[in-house]
């Protein structure tokens, strides 16, 4: 079969009429702007007491509590928890900030998370475009960022993610974001000068990476826990938009089990791909564990290519790792020659939860 001409701008159209690819490479300016959204919100004082961060969310609309959570990691003085599910924490109290993501406004889990943490207390901040939640919300004087709607929730990170951290800049729990997400911002547009599909293959990384990965099952490594909330990322959109099954890892976990799944990892023989994700800030131990497992383990897939962030600031390093496995997986679904936008199997699952 004739491998999907990614240079081809008329057959690209074709295979995404609803131009998912025009979608990912808004992140940044999709992100600058939730970021104003949310420091701009009308809503309200800081509770007195934040001992806690909580993110209520799944899928597109939970990747942001995982950034939030990651990018805090360093910097943020509460432990932050994301809530992937219907039930919540049994210490989530009172003084726990939650902020409850769906897109839609209709994610059933996370409505009933949201009624959970109402019931114990919690003083709460929902970001939505609509649905259900933002009249749920409004009903019980829970402030609401509004959001931009008619997005598919993957391709609304920016605009689900940004208005967290405006939401804790307002309150004086984040210092201001500004330089960093114009930086962010910076970078990413940047970027989609040399990824955009008008840019031959021969100059375009995430078409080759894309490329690399056809007919693999695609390995995504985070070599530090800085970039671990991208590796799952990378996961995530590969699954949505290229149809494809594919895992990820970071390090040091890996070492302690995974390493081992490497021992007969090559029967058959080329059937995973490695993408380790790299950054500049890389902790000296965890380069030194991807250099041996390379040589102890890694030698069984059938390719494997790094990834490495841009920028100097933690959002635009952050974020570059995440709009690159974007853009891939993409490509990668036009290489398999299916429309990156629908997600069929979850909405039958939906439909049949439905009528359950």
């Amino acid at each position: 079969m004739a491998l999907f001409p990614l240079d081809d701008l008329r057959a690209v159209n074709s295979v995404d009429p609803n131009d998912m690819m025009g979608s990912v490479l808004k992140l940044g300016s999709t992100f600058q702007e939730g970021w104003r959204i949310g420091r701009d919100a009308p809503i309200g004082a800081r509770p007195h007491t934040c001992g806690a961060i909580a993110i209520l969310g799944l899928g597109g609309s939970g990747i942001g509590g995982d950034l939030l959570r990651g990018f805090l990691f360093d910097q943020g003085k509460q432990p932050v928890t994301v809530v992937k599910d219907y039930a919540v924490p049994a210490w989530i109290g009172r003084d726990t900030l939650v902020l409850v993501c769906s897109y839609s406004g209709n994610t059933e889990e996370t409505l009933a998370a949201f009624e959970a943490v109402r019931r114990a207390g919690a003083p709460c901040v929902a970001i939505t475009s609509g649905g259900t939640l933002a009249r749920r919300a409004a009903e019980q004087g829970v402030p609401v960022v509004t959001i931009p709607g008619g997005w598919m929730p993957r391709a609304a990170l920016g605009y689900l993610f940004g208005p967290m951290l405006g939401v804790l800049e307002q309150w004086k729990l984040l210092p201001s974001q500004r330089d960093h997400v114009d930086e962010a911002a910076a970078v990413l547009a940047a970027m989609n000068g040399e990824l955009v599909p008008n840019q031959p293959q021969v100059d375009n990384a995430a078409k080759r990476v894309a490329q690399s990965l056809l007919g693999r099952i695609p390995v995504i490594y985070s070599v530090s826990r800085f970039s671990e909330p991208a590796a799952l990322r990378w996961k995530c959109q590969i699954n949505e938009n290229s149809k494809m099954y594919a895992v990820w890892n970071v390090c040091p976990e890996l070492h302690h089990n995974e390493t081992v799944g490497w021992q007969l990892a090559g029967q058959p023989e080329g059937l995973l791909h490695v993408v380790a994700l790299r950054d500049a800030a890389d902790p000296v131990p965890h380069v030194r564990r991807l250099e041996i497992t390379r040589e102890v383990a890694l030698d069984r897939a059938s390719g494997y290519d790094e990834v490495w962030s841009r920028g100097s600031g933690a959002l635009a390093r952050l974020l570059s790792l995440i709009a690159f496995g974007d853009v891939v997986s993409v490509y990668l679904a036009y290489l398999n020659g299916v429309d990156p936008h629908p997600v069929s199997l979850i909405d039958e699952l939906k439909r049949r939860l439905a009528g359950s």
